[in-house]
């Protein structure tokens, strides 16, 4: 596989290999977590973030190479970045795990207002 021809999704505690001709799913891997996934992508290697841990997959078929648990550090939002990774593709990351976060804050503070009703 070229790992160029392949566009990595990260979502709801999965890493989704997708192939960018047709979008066939390639491989997924379930990765601890259930909401916001952060992935960036370095060479052979997929990283992805949630739930406080962090986890190397192989590019080439999803396979966990190892995992950090990030002791003592939470749950939170995580960004993530790669020597070669360019600007944009960093800045474009972070604004969508933005958006994630005030999106699920709207959501959280529409049932809280609901439940107080």
């Amino acid at each position: 596989m070229n790992s160029d021809s392949v566009l990595i999704v990260g979502i709801k505690g999965h890493v989704v290999c997708v192939r960018k001709s047709d979008g066939v799913e390639l491989w997924r891997t379930h990765v601890r977590g259930s909401d916001t996934t952060s992935i960036v992508r370095d060479e052979d290697t997929v990283f992805a973030a949630t739930k406080g841990h962090v986890y190397a997959l192989n590019i080439s078929d999803g396979a966990i190479r190892w995992v950090n648990d990030l002791p003592r550090l939470g749950y939170g939002a995580c960004t993530m970045g790669s020597p070669n990774q360019g600007a944009l593709a960093a800045l474009q990351i972070i604004a969508q795990q933005q958006a994630a976060m005030l999106a699920a804050i709207a959501a959280s503070s529409g049932a809280a207002a609901a439940a107080s009703s």
